[in-house]
């Protein structure tokens, strides 16, 4: 029995039984087993379709419908797609360090670990081009466009396209200048920017140097996404950890229906205007009814505009809450509705998830801070686990059987993704504490959206980097094992691999490492960021665990158009 599902050991067990079954059996299970070469090729194209629907579906279900143009849609789904892909890969790379190169008979393919470092090669590529091309272009065509209405008066725009492209190059120039200038600080660049005044030969040992053509380019390729993995911390310790902290709570206290909160928000109206009537009632009317403001003290005059206002903001929640009520037909929607039964269970799950990784990269984190032979000179690297990792325990075991371990680490990848989008929703797209987008259910700007693809990409490429710190042995070697002095198996650590030579270092492992070893100063700021996650995650657990509120179903007060505003002051 050959394949990826074939496991170590069982082949003796599988031979015996075979030999006991009749012959049509035998010839039904080695039809079986060379259909199943196919295997690893249905799973990853079923993978991608289900991407593929999952991004579709967060784009219809914020995207504003009056709003929405096709460019954005095939970003959006492309960008979230390659970036979970990313991050999925990571078990196929264990995998064939661990148990050797997938094997396809069927369609005479074998995957080694060159073509997995050719895999990430690519779809690191492709995310940058996504990152870095299409989704500004698709940003800035968003800006250029009119909307729906110009849309039709004028369905050829080209104009619109060309400027686009214009802002698009103007915005890539502008990465590349900061790139040139970061790479001149990066660790291993010896020649001076002064050298390139000072004649052709210098100038082309400059850039030789500044890309590092010695090692093809490797050096600066890493200081590059190395400084794209930080930009991606930030993003994974306010927003993910926030998410992971606050989403169990509110799938176990459940939200405010649409309803509950209109009646409350009419309760809330009915004491305001009560409050304004107790006021009026001081002042004698005019014959026309009115009030002469002029003739009220300050402070009434004061309180009744204060009453005005918040009587407006009211209105309008309740006036948003009646458009939601009435475009209640969304997928999204009714998926969630079905899952309101077992909101208990499945909040519970998360919570379980929540803690197994906090508590992981607690543990990691106070192991490489005393522990670390090095210190605060590498970044406190460690070379071998000393302290008990409950999350890396458990991804050892599930190793052993590969599509397990790659089904688990698919639904902690979608839980992550799911928590980030949930900090997005709650926190908004912020920009140094100023709110630049706000995520709402039919109402978001396609442009908010590709913004939010665009950083959730940085927030998976810094989840690779985290991964090191939640399951690190997992991570670097996967199941491999050596021999101890006393002829015991032990897993594979980096202090094992250094005396013995047997142990194979994953290609996602080895690249982190590379850069912890050449620039520590990264390895130094993502093992602050971690602490800064555990500080995050520990604070919003604690407010959602002493809050006994339900969120309600519309959080903040939105805008109302021009329409929605005159229904209002006409009714």
């Amino acid at each position: 029995l050959r394949g990826p599902w074939a496991l170590s050991g069982q082949k003796s067990w599988c031979v015996r039984l075979v030999a006991h079954l009749p012959g049509s059996a035998v010839v039904a299970i080695t039809s079986f087993v060379n259909m199943a070469g196919l295997y690893p090729w249905v799973v990853l194209g079923g993978a991608m379709l289900g991407l593929l629907l999952l991004s579709y579906l967060i784009y219809h279900y914020f995207a504003d419908p009056l709003e929405s143009y096709g460019l954005a849609v095939i970003t959006v789904m492309l960008s979230f797609t390659v970036s979970i892909l990313c991050v999925l890969l990571i078990p196929v790379d264990i995998y064939i360090i661990s148990q050797g190169d997938i094997t396809s008979e069927a369609l005479h393919v074998t995957i080694s670990q060159e073509h997995v470092r050719t895999a990430y090669l690519v779809l690191f590529s492709s995310l940058m081009i996504l990152a870095f091309f299409l989704v500004p272009h698709a940003y800035f065509y968003g800006e250029e466009r009119g909307g729906e209405f110009d849309d039709k008066l004028d369905k050829g725009n080209k104009p619109t396209c060309c400027n686009a492209m214009r802002s698009t190059a103007f915005f890539i120039g502008f990465v590349l200048v900061l790139i040139v200038v970061s790479l001149n600080f990066r660790p291993g660049h010896r020649e001076t920017i002064d050298g390139v005044f000072d004649g052709e030969e210098h100038m082309k040992k400059w850039v030789g140097d500044l890309l590092d053509f010695e090692h093809g380019g490797l050096n600066a390729i890493s200081f590059a996404i190395a400084c794209l993995t930080l930009v991606g911390v930030a993003g994974w310790v306010f927003y993910t950890a926030y998410g992971m902290a606050a989403m169990p709570f509110d799938w176990l206290r459940g939200k405010q229906t649409a309803a509950e909160q209109r009646q409350d928000l009419e309760t809330n109206i009915a004491a305001i205007r009560e409050k304004y009537r107790v006021i009026q009632s001081k002042y004698d009317a005019r014959e026309d009814g009115t009030f002469d403001l002029s003739q009220m003290k300050a402070v009434d005059r004061k309180e009744l505009n204060r009453l005005n206002r918040q009587h407006k903001s009211l209105m309008q929640h309740n006036y948003r809450l009646q458009e939601i009520e009435q475009k209640a037909g969304l997928v999204i929607p009714k998926l969630l509705q079905c899952l309101v039964p077992f909101r208990w269970m499945i909040g519970m799950g998360m919570m379980s998830i929540s803690l197994l990784v906090a508590c992981s990269m607690l543990l990691t984190l106070l192991d490489r801070l005393l522990h670390s032979p090095c210190g605060w000179d590498c970044g406190y690297t460690l070379k071998e686990r000393l302290i008990f990792n409950p999350a890396d325990e458990i991804f050892l075991r599930l190793s052993h059987i590969f599509p397990l371990d790659f089904i688990v680490l698919s639904a902690f990848v979608l839980y992550i993704f799911t928590a980030s989008v949930f900090g997005f929703v709650c926190l908004g797209i912020r920009l140094f504490c100023l709110n630049m987008y706000t995520l709402r259910a039919r109402k978001s700007m396609p442009q908010a959206l590709l913004v939010l693809c665009n950083v959730i990409a940085y927030i998976l490429l810094a989840l690779c980097m985290a991964l090191l710190t939640i399951a690190p042995n997992y991570t670097s070697f996967g199941s491999q094992t050596v021999a101890d002095d006393d002829g015991e198996p032990s897993y594979c650590t980096l202090e094992r691999r250094e005396a013995k030579a047997s142990c194979q270092v994953s290609v996602i492992s080895g690249f982190f490492t590379r850069i912890a070893v050449s620039m520590p100063f990264f390895s130094l700021m993502y093992f602050t960021a971690n602490w800064a996650f555990i500080a995050v995650f520990s604070a919003v657990f604690f407010r959602c665990f002493m809050s006994h509120e339900r969120t309600p179903f519309l959080d903040t007060a939105t805008e109302c158009e021009e329409e929605e505003m005159g229904l209002l002051t006409f009714s």
